[in-house]
């Protein structure tokens, strides 16, 4: 059951913008939890993908063009004498022609996996070693240095650039699954991306939903949800959020299965040309039209984690609730997206800055003393291993020896080339780095550690950003199209805690006689009240029977619980005369 607080009376200027409720986004975005538990999940995920680089690229080897398998021999054996026609021969340079067209396949098959999991590869890099742009405290710099009327085209260049790497939890899902239907891809490359995607949405079905689940609870203004209870309920819908983007994914492949076993009984003559391709051409084109439905709606992923982090529900409500909001106010949808991601372009950059420059005054403050009296001894070697993302290793080493620069860097065993960072000098950078000393390197490595952490939380902010504005986007289509409040968000209750009954208490003693030959009422523990018996007022003084002698010892009566009030004794018969 969802329960939430009852929403106030919307004012016509609130309910016409409720875009601008995507702007708590940035709040949410910064607590502590999301940065940390963000930056697990880069980190988890940059891993796996490190891991299984390694194997599928080991596990093949470069194509030669004078290797024996394109030669004229191999190919002669493997094509014959005759061609398909069985009416001529091959020729000598047909057969040479058939081995390079054999090798170019090869080579770009080989090639589009060097791209992804070789060395520099896109899903093998690091984090801290992806290229995201220029720095942007230099780019801050060369931007004041500049005449003003080229801000505008600078500033708007940058900008359209850093949207890319804003929406990157968003394209790292979807980089492998375009890479798996491009016509180069060989099969092993497609094994290599399908893995890359099932660990992707392993990891972030669970630090996705944490985030999601904290900045649900936030945005519903209830009260504060800690990491374990996060943790709790992740962990036991983990299934529904693994399954929300694989199930999509899972009918495409079941379609192109399908499909090609079409496809295959197609190459019979005749039956394929007119029956299966002829007259069956409408189910090939309502295949491709469920296939790009879904992978349309796949847009909609952030959404399938906010559902169930919002409503506490599953899989098949994840789905319907994000492919329909989607389908169905697609304008709205593209609105809240553009309006997040311009917002957090802007957010990210003062963001960044500030990590930067952080940093940077860090580096530079230390450096002064060794600047005025031991210039050998400045501290630029600590920084020989700092991230190259964002350009901090161009910004924290520079005016040194080892200065990097942004440039043109080839991509290994290829004549690619690609974005990185070049020694301005690479003879003094040799020399530099070859008198350093073990110490040296010592503590280079424990400052990138340090450098590698603070980064991490620097990227976690857009992962967490995008997370959290994700889950204001849900909210939002679900009050565009269900009309249901903001603040509607499912609340788990505690179970309740029994109570432990008090102990009975014990039978009162029976009451003593009074001087007077009254009855005294029971004494009761200081924790209990006490009970006054109705029918005796506490304000009546002891009833004394009249016709009973003083030297007649009282009647006892008998002992009385003390809920029940005391029963007066019989009335002793008369003396004689």
């Amino acid at each position: 059951m969802a329960d939430g607080r009852l929403e106030a009376p919307a004012t016509g200027i609130r309910t016409q913008r409720l875009w601008t409720e995507i702007f708590q986004s940035f709040q949410v975005a910064l607590d502590p939890r999301k940065l940390i538990i963000a930056a697990v999940g880069i980190l988890i995920t940059a891993f796996g993908w490190w891991l299984l680089s390694i194997i599928f690229y080991g596990s093949v080897t470069e194509p030669m063009a004078n290797a024996d398998a394109y030669s004229t021999t191999t190919m002669t054996a493997k094509l014959g004498p005759k061609k398909s026609d069985n009416t001529t021969d091959y020729k000598p340079e047909e057969y040479a022609a058939e081995g390079q067209k054999n090798f170019q396949r090869d080579y770009e098959q080989w090639f589009n996996l060097h791209r992804l999991a070789g060395p520099g590869g896109r899903l093998r890099t690091m984090p801290w070693n992806e290229y995201r742009g220029e720095n942007p405290f230099l780019f801050i710099t060369k931007l004041s240095d500049s005449p003003s009327s080229v801000w505008g085209e600078r500033i708007k260049d940058y900008v359209l650039g850093q949207i890319f790497f804003l929406t990157e939890p968003l394209v790292k899902l979807l980089v492998p699954i375009i890479k798996m239907i491009d016509p180069n891809a060989s099969f092993l490359t497609r094994i290599y991306l399908l893995l890359c995607l099932l660990w992707s949405v392993a990891v972030w079905a669970f630090f996705g939903g944490v985030i999601t689940r904290i900045a649900a609870v936030q945005f519903g203004g209830k009260e504060r949800i800690s990491m374990k209870q996060a943790f709790q309920f992740v962990s036991r819908r983990y299934v529904s959020y693994m399954l929300s983007p694989i199930v999509p994914l899972g009918i495409i492949a079941v379609i192109v299965l399908c499909m090609s076993v079409y496809g295959l009984i197609a190459l019979i003559p005749i039956l394929g040309d007119i029956v299966l391709y002829g007259l069956g051409l409408p189910l090939v084109i309502l295949g491709g039209i469920v296939m790009a439905i879904l992978l349309i709606g796949l847009v909609s992923y952030p959404l399938m984690y906010t559902t169930i982090s919002v409503e506490g529900s599953d899989t098949f409500d994840a789905l319907s609730r994000s492919y329909n909001y989607v389908f169905q106010r697609p304008w709205h949808y593209l609105w809240y997206a553009l309006v997040s991601i311009l917002y957090g372009a802007a957010v990210t950059f003062v963001v960044v800055v500030v990590g930067c420059l952080m940093v940077y005054l860090g580096k530079w403050a230390v450096s002064q003393p060794a600047s005025a009296f031991a210039n050998d001894r400045k501290p630029d070697f600590l920084f020989v291993y700092s991230p190259e993302s964002y350009g901090w290793k161009e910004l924290l080493l520079k005016g040194s020896p080892i200065e990097k620069k942004e440039g043109q860097v080839e991509i290994p065993n290829t004549k690619l080339m690609r974005t990185g960072y070049v020694d301005v000098n690479k003879q003094s950078a040799d020399e530099y780095m070859k008198g350093m000393t073990w110490w040296n390197y010592a503590g280079a490595g424990m400052v990138t550690f340090w450098m590698v952490i603070i980064f991490l939380l620097m990227i976690g902010f857009s992962y967490s950003y995008f997370w959290s504005a994700s889950t204001m986007i849900y909210l939002l289509m679900r009050k565009t199209v269900d009309d249901v409040p903001i603040d509607d968000v499912f609340v788990e209750l505690e179970p309740a805690t029994p109570t432990i009954q008090p102990p009975q208490s014990p039978v009162a003693p029976a009451p003593a006689p009074t001087p007077g030959g009254g009855f005294s009422l029971p004494t009761v523990p200081p924790s209990v009240p006490p009970v006054v018996p109705p029918s005796v007022p506490p304000a009546v003084p002891p009833v004394v029977p009249p016709s009973v002698p003083p030297a007649v010892p009282p009647v006892v009566p008998p002992s009385v619980p003390p809920a029940v009030p005391p029963v007066e004794p019989p009335s002793p018969p008369p003396f004689p005369a």
